[in-house]
């Protein structure tokens, strides 16, 4: 009799279990699903295959290049441009009298800036295309003045325009980012994950974020959407002993989303003129990060922001197999001062990065165009 009942589970339709596994977890569930027998297994690998296939061609019709957060020249602080990095000029200009004096750029997500009060620690999320503000409550966090150059790590599940009551913000919270922080529309307060290393960057691929410490630990986390069961799970998806003799003095890290779905990890030196991007191997049940040497067809953005990748060939001037990265820095003997620099280093050739853009005083920030789409 369990003979039979086994046979007929593992002869459900493929069309069934896909329909199941649109309910999983991905990183933890899938593998686990695809262990209960060989017809199983083949659904899990069809269906991965079909959303690498959904999300390049999501890519190819949506994501577009982001833009590059800037002051206006001679402006009073209020008023910002968004400049073009392949076209080399700025395309759109908002202002920002609405936030308040206080408000910072802590970083930008599917095309919303989240701004951090340094006074009150009230959050607001602003999309300077439509000039939608979404007032969240304080955190418990607070910002060191002269530490004001130091952002936070932050990302949104998903565009607030596409469901104002579903999408989760999450970001690095505590002095030393030490803690993770998330909230949920209608909430009044935020959730705390605490006691963690120190965080380097936040992703979030298919509802599931994606975070990688000082002590290069990678691990999952759910938010789910029942606000009696607040879920965080930890995933350690990578050998303790990932440190490669080449990477050792590579203490930068950013997490991306490939054009395929994948997770990539890339790691810079201190000077940032040097990268290497490895890519989530998971499949199996020893995860590991393998070297990526090329990444063909794609560019990657990363930065003090929810970093994205896209496909170079759909944007003339972009270049493939590369990596832009902007970064804010700290004037010596200066502590409140501070500029932003935009560098794009080649896959190709590993030469010393070509600097598109500076700014001085300032900072800069990649946002994505979603109103474009």
């Amino acid at each position: 009799m369990a003979s039979s009942s086994n046979s007929e589970w593992a002869s459900l339709p493929v069309d069934i279990l896909h329909s199941i596994l649109d309910y999983l977890v991905p990183m933890e569930d899938y593998f686990e699903f695809s262990e209960v027998c060989v017809g199983w297994k083949k659904a899990v690998c069809q269906k991965l295959e079909d959303l690498r296939s959904n999300h390049r061609r999501h890519c190819r019709l949506h994501q577009q290049v982001p833009l590059l957060l800037v002051a206006t020249k001679g402006n009073t602080g209020e008023r910002f441009s968004l400049y073009d990095i392949i076209q080399g000029k700025s395309v759109w200009e908002f202002e920002l009298r609405e936030i308040g004096d206080h408000s910072r750029f802590e970083g930008s997500s599917h095309g919303w800036l989240i701004l951090f009060d340094i006074r009150t620690s009230k959050v607001t999320l602003f999309n300077p295309f439509s000039g939608k503000l979404i007032h969240l409550p304080a955190t418990l966090d607070r910002t060191i003045p002269f530490l004001h150059y130091y952002r936070k790590r932050c990302v949104l599940s998903m565009d607030p325009d596409k469901n104002i009551d579903e999408f989760v913000l999450v970001m690095s919270a505590g002095g030393s980012k030490r803690m993770i922080a998330f909230i949920k529309p209608g909430e009044d307060e935020w959730t705390y994950v605490e006691k963690l290393q120190i965080l380097l960057d936040i992703a979030c691929i298919n509802g599931i974020f994606y975070a990688v410490d000082i002590k290069n630990k990678v691990f999952s986390f759910h938010v789910s959407n029942n606000n009696n069961n607040n879920a965080f799970k930890s995933l350690n998806v990578v050998d303790q002993h990932f440190e490669e003799e080449e990477s050792r003095y590579y203490f930068n890290q950013y997490l991306v989303e490939s054009p395929e779905g994948d997770l990539l990890r890339v790691r810079s030196n201190k000077n940032k003129d040097r990268f290497l991007v490895y890519k989530l191997i998971w499949f199996s049940r020893n995860s590991r990060w393998e070297k990526v040497k090329d990444l063909g067809d794609v560019a990657l953005f990363v930065g003090e922001n929810h970093s994205i990748s896209v496909i170079a060939s759909n944007f003339p001037g972009c270049q493939s197999n590369s990596i832009y990265f902007c970064q804010t820095y700290r004037i010596p003997y200066c502590p409140c001062a501070y500029g932003g620099m935009v560098y794009v280093f080649s896959l190709d050739n590993n030469r010393t990065p070509q600097k598109l853009y500076s700014e001085y005083p300032g900072s800069v920030l990649w946002i994505s165009p979603n109103h474009l789409v």
